[in-house]
């Protein structure tokens, strides 16, 4: 007899020794159809389920519970940053050719019938005309979407000006998939776990203290003591204080202060399994109105389109780049050990990234555990 999604769920939390969450429940019964219709080969009514909801309800859990029990080569999931570098290379490929986001969707539906993206957020003017044709496309063709934010759709982007490119996607969402609010009480990544602490303060302005920590610990990964030597990431070279196979040791400014994009974190992730950085700087600051050129940002595809006023704190930038990072970091299993010049539930109080940093913040305390240290990397 077939299983249900929602026995796979109740055994996970039993395994795994989870609290019970009625709400997680709730999504774990509308995950159901999806997943019966998966693994019977039948044709699923639903064309996806936008799952959104505060940090640590469980929402990538879920998802990621039933793409491990799926088969493998009818599901593709990406953190969303990732699958957009992939688009962009393709479309890179494909310049040229007519209805390029035609043929990519195609070649997606011919190989996969579910696609999981998580972390979904838009705050790039190219992502939202990418998305509008291509989620389009895929939803035509039949293809399961499901994804995770922790913004309801009306809320995905944060930036009035191309408020109007994002309308036509958050319509199809709310249209086509099922919006599900996961909206638990409890943040679960802030449960009792093992502590295996992986992030260093220390009130000595030298911080001696912290680095002789990450010495020892890169000492003890690597076999090796660490040498300043450099590392070629995307075809630029980064200063390091030390390269070995497996791990990688970078200073804050050199990985967060200067041109750095997501491609490079990804780019990293994929190559080592233990990330150190040293003297992270307190990143919260008093946001004030600045005038930003479009195309500035970090963005995988910069689009210029004049200036425009925003709201921006001094080491707002750097921040963005953090979160960036972390996110890679957390979402491939990856090991992080940090040395802060400031406690972590210090690190950013106050500006315009809050909401995005309480994210960071959770993420950051569940790699500081056992739990999360021993798992395995995702390829």
């Amino acid at each position: 007899m077939q299983k249900e999604f929602i026995d796979i769920y109740q055994h996970a939390l039993s395994i795994n020794g989870y609290q019970h969450d009625p709400d997680q429940l709730r999504l774990a019964e509308a995950l159901n159809p999806v997943y019966q219709s998966l693994v019977s080969g039948n044709t699923c009514t639903s064309a996806g389920i936008y799952i959104w909801g505060p940090v640590g309800r469980g929402k990538t859990f879920l998802m990621d519970l039933m793409f491990s029990h799926l088969p493998g080569k009818i599901c593709l999931r990406h953190h969303f940053h990732r699958f957009m570098a992939q688009i962009h290379q393709q479309l890179g490929e494909l310049q040229g050719k007519p209805d390029p986001l035609e043929i990519i969707a195609r070649k997606l539906a011919r190989q996969y019938q579910l696609i999981c993206f998580d972390e979904f957020f838009l705050n790039d003017i190219a992502d939202a005309m990418i998305l509008g044709k291509l989620f389009k496309s895929l939803l035509r063709l039949g293809v399961i979407l499901i994804t995770t934010s922790n913004r309801p759709p009306e809320k995905l982007c944060k930036d009035p000006l191309f408020e109007d490119r994002v309308r036509p996607v958050i319509a199809m969402i709310n249209q086509q998939m099922r919006v599900f609010n996961l909206a638990g009480e409890t943040d679960h990544r802030l449960r009792t776990l093992t502590p295996a602490p992986c992030i260093f303060y220390s009130e000595n302005k030298t911080a001696t203290d912290t680095e002789k920590q990450l010495t020892w610990i890169y000492t003890k990964i690597s076999n090796t003591s660490p040498r300043p030597d450099e590392v070629i990431v995307l075809h630029r070279v980064i200063p390091a204080r030390a390269v070995s196979s497996e791990c990688v040791w970078f200073d804050f400014e050199h990985i967060c202060m200067g041109a750095r994009s997501q491609m490079d974190y990804i780019d990293l992730a994929n190559r080592f399994s233990h990330i150190f950085v040293s003297q992270v700087p307190l990143l919260g600051s008093h946001s004030q109105e600045q005038i930003k050129a479009r195309g500035t940002e970090d963005g995988i595809l910069a689009v210029k389109a004049g200036e425009r006023q925003v709201l921006l704190g001094n080491m707002d930038d750097p921040a963005r780049r953090f979160i960036s990072l972390v996110d890679e970091l957390y979402d491939r299993g990856v090991n992080l050990f940090l040395s802060m010049e400031v406690p972590l539930e210090n690190l950013y109080m106050e500006g315009s990234l809050i909401f995005e940093f309480a994210r960071t913040y959770s993420r950051l305390t569940e790699m500081q555990s056992l739990e999360y240290q021993q798992r395995r990397p995702i390829s």
